[in-house]
């Protein structure tokens, strides 16, 4: 293992260490670092090997750009219209068998790249500067990856970006993104394969955790799939939990054991996310044995800014199991057409609804990313195919509005399938 003192990297803060450390790096196998600040640009880590630090070492962000490498690889791009770069502070491309672990801190340095004050074009977030770095680390088309016991913080973009990796373990991170900051999601797992997440901490500024079937700037395009994530506590005032998002295929995955508080959504489903994509094709997703607190529990959708007369992929075999919590507004089930959503299930659900200021009576309800319209009832069904309610219990606050009245809000939709359901008012399917 090499110490990266040994290589010149002095962690005093104020020092631009990134060329010492990336000789460390070059050097083959694990690289150490002890306890102390190291400011860095861009690093590129190498197969076989690694970063371990050690507690109370904290790797920081360079606030200048001509320090970070935006040209990293082919498959490296950048969304324009968040307002971000292609540079990344850590980076692993077609590599493999690389750890990132130990008790230190790798931080972003966000306040570099942000006015401590409110965007006015974006109410709710910090004020961007001139220029922000993309994902904190960026690994693209690798393969066995580690990243175990280490905390990220200040990311002034997503933190965790894996996009086509294989063979993945993340485990006892803790991820600190100020809720001010702009897309500053958590993990988001690209069309990778074989990943577990497990024992994590994340409060993020966006979503926590992000499945996404984005296959257009892959070498060689993949399912997202055989994902598991366990054990976690999210918050978020965004989505603890999103899938979804671009134009392949996410399937075959497990989310369980889960806590997610202060939260606007707990879960979101959804096949299309940008206006100009045909979607992505959900299929066989398990939800088990989750506590939430957050304004809208479930919403399994085709389109993010609301159903319209137009194609989209699918969305099936979605469970949601032994699920409690508390919610202001609707779970929300909506497809585009009858049939592109098809065999939920909801099978063990208890809920709380306190209502909530914006909830409008009838059909055609918008649903926008954050949610602005409920319908006047637990459950808001709209085109659905083939859903079953299982043991599904809903209570009524004693604050919770007049108007919500009716348990089930169902249009275009199959009766839904009850057994053993308990609500505390009328049942309605129009």
């Amino acid at each position: 293992m090499h110490n990266v003192r040994d290589f010149g990297a002095v962690g005093d803060g104020v020092t631009k260490d990134t060329a010492a450390i990336q000789r460390a790096i070059d050097a083959g196998g694990m690289v150490f670092f002890p306890p102390g600040e190291y400011l860095v640009g861009t690093l590129f880590l190498r197969s076989c090997g690694g970063l371990e630090l050690a507690p109370g070492a904290v790797l920081r962000g360079s606030p200048d750009r001509e320090d970070y490498d935006e040209g990293c690889c082919s498959q490296n791009h950048a969304f324009a219209a968040d307002r971000v770069s292609a540079a990344h502070l850590l980076v692993a491309c077609e590599i493999h068998h690389v750890v990132i672990r130990g008790g230190g801190r790798i931080d972003g340095n966000r306040p570099a790249f942000f006015e401590d004050r409110e965007d006015p074009e974006r109410p709710g977030k910090f004020q961007l500067r001139d220029w922000r770095p993309g994902q904190m680390l960026y690994f693209c088309e690798s393969s066995d990856i580690t990243i175990a016991d280490v905390e990220f913080c200040e990311s002034p973009y997503w933190c965790c970006f894996l996009h086509g990796c294989d063979r993945v373990d993340i485990r006892g991170v803790r991820i600190r993104n100020h809720w001010l900051t702009p897309n500053g999601d958590g993990i988001d797992l690209d069309c990778c394969r074989q990943v577990t997440v497990s024992d994590c901490i994340i409060d993020a500024g966006d979503d926590c955790i992000t499945l996404r079937g984005c296959v257009d700037p892959l070498k060689t395009p993949r399912n997202c799939e055989h994902i598991a994530v366990s054990n976690c506590i999210l918050s978020s005032p965004c989505c603890a939990i999103r899938v979804g998002v671009g134009m392949g295929v996410i399937r075959d995955c497990v989310f369980s054991g889960l806590v997610i508080h202060h939260t606007r959504s707990g879960i979101q489903v959804v096949s299309r996310f940008a206006p100009q994509s045909k979607g992505v094709t959900v299929e066989n997703i398990l939800f088990s044995d989750i506590l939430m607190e957050c304004r809208r529990p479930i919403a399994v959708l085709s389109d993010v800014h609301g159903a319209r007369d137009a194609d989209v992929k699918p969305i099936r075999g979605i469970v949601f199991r032994n699920i409690r919590g508390s919610a202001d507004r609707s779970c929300f089930l909506e497809a585009n057409r009858r049939g592109d959503i098809t065999d939920i299930t909801l099978e063990s659900v208890d809920l709380t609804c306190r209502g909530g200021e914006d909830i409008v009576d009838g059909a055609g309800l918008p649903y926008a990313e954050h949610g602005v319209g409920n319908s006047p009832a637990a459950f808001h069904m709209k085109h659905i195919v083939d859903c079953t309610f299982d043991r599904v219990r809903v209570r009524w606050s004693t604050d919770a509005s007049d108007k919500w009245r009716y348990s089930i809000w169902s249009e275009d939709s199959e009766a839904p399938k009850l057994t053993e359901c308990r609500f505390e008012k009328e049942i309605r399917l129009d």
